[in-house]
């Protein structure tokens, strides 16, 4: 078996590709870089190709974003420029950063978030600009859509349920609309998650990722600057279902969950997450109950905050990333000078740092 891994730092994603890396052994394998794609500027946004395969090179591609230049597809392999694909405001001429890229259905199509906007692009076209392109909302006035207000904000998280087509899209203002034929169609709704019972037990200041369950019924809404993840029953006019406690993820960065469906007969859905601890919570069927949920499983496992934490879809393996970015503080607390004796000196205080990633047998 042969796997891939495609993790990204400030300015730079990189990809791994040791070809024994499921194998058995006695002592831990060194994961080495096998390309890097270097940009000049800091990485907004990035997706694989959804047949990524590395039998096929013409598969194994990445699309990603970066401010002041065109979407890029690169080869994850040698990490060539394959093709862009130009976001430009109509009104300044200046390039749009989005801030979540999606593929479509078998990779023909990629969906791109931006500030009010959402826009789909047709692969096959490299060179221009948006094949479709929709107002989320005004940035002026609030448009009323299916007797709610308008999805307003920047567009930080987009999902597709491989079934009905739905397509879900968060922002960082903290509501979620729904759209019919992958963003293509008609609103189907919007709900905002601010005041719900979750709210005021885990928080939240905006949305960072998307997940649909297998079903089709529930979406898992994960969030900047929360202690947990809420479940919602879409099926019920996106009502709050229930919520997963205590995941620790008090920080502005980018925590990504995954939600694994158990492949034996129990039907099982595992939500898999990291924490600013350095831990990774698992919490099992959230779906099946209501309120909150604490943990089923923790581990301690990096010494830093788990940007990153998925599942092999044989349920034997579990890939983990581990950083953040530190500044380095001052000891003393006061910023007035005149509080601090002559003869004191600065004093660094230490961080640990544990920029790594990781893979565990379970």
């Amino acid at each position: 078996m042969v796997a891939t891994i495609v993790r990204t730092t400030t300015s730079k994603v990189p990809s791994g590709r040791p070809p024994d890396l499921l194998e058995d052994r006695k002592q831990e394998l060194l994961l080495e870089s096998y390309s890097d794609i270097r940009f000049v500027e800091a990485v907004k946004a990035f997706t694989t190709f959804p047949l990524f395969d590395l039998q096929d090179t013409t598969t194994s591609l990445l699309l990603c974003s970066i401010p002041d230049h065109p979407v890029r597809l690169h080869s994850a392999l040698s990490s060539e420029l394959i093709a862009s694909y130009p976001f430009v405001n109509a009104t300044t001429e200046a390039y749009i950063a989005p801030h979540s890229l999606l593929f479509t259905g078998h990779g023909r199509n990629f969906i791109a978030g931006s500030s009010n906007l959402v826009a789909t692009f047709d692969v096959t076209r490299p060179g221009h600009g948006p094949s479709s392109l929709f107002v989320t909302a005004s940035s002026r006035r609030s448009r009323k859509v299916n007797g709610s207000i308008g999805l307003r904000g920047i567009v930080s998280a987009l999902s597709i349920d491989p079934a009905s087509k739905v397509l879900a899209a968060g922002t960082f203002s903290r509501h979620v609309g729904l759209y019919d034929a992958a963003g293509e169609g008609e609103s189907l709704g919007m709900f905002k998650l601010d005041g719900n019972e979750a709210d005021g037990r885990i928080g939240g200041r905006g949305i960072t990722q998307l997940i649909w369950s297998p079903c089709g019924r529930y979406l898992y809404i994960v969030e900047r600057q929360s202690h947990g993840i809420m479940v919602y029953d879409i099926r019920k006019s996106g009502q709050l279902l229930s919520w997963a406690e205590g995941r620790m993820a008090e920080t502005n960065q980018r925590l990504r969950v995954d939600l694994f469906s158990s492949p034996n007969a129990s039907g099982d859905l595992e939500l898999w997450a990291g924490g600013v601890d350095g831990n990774i919570r698992v919490w099992r069927n959230t779906h099946c109950q209501e309120g909150g949920q604490r943990p089923d499983l923790d581990w301690h496992l990096h010494h830093d905050a788990v940007s990153s934490t998925t599942v092999h879809p044989s349920g034997t393996v579990v890939a983990s990333c581990s950083g953040q970015r530190h500044f380095e503080l001052d000891q003393h607390d006061s910023s007035d000078p005149d509080e601090r004796s002559g003869d004191e000196t600065d004093v660094v205080i230490e961080t640990t740092f544990d920029n790594s990633l990781k893979l565990w047998a379970i």
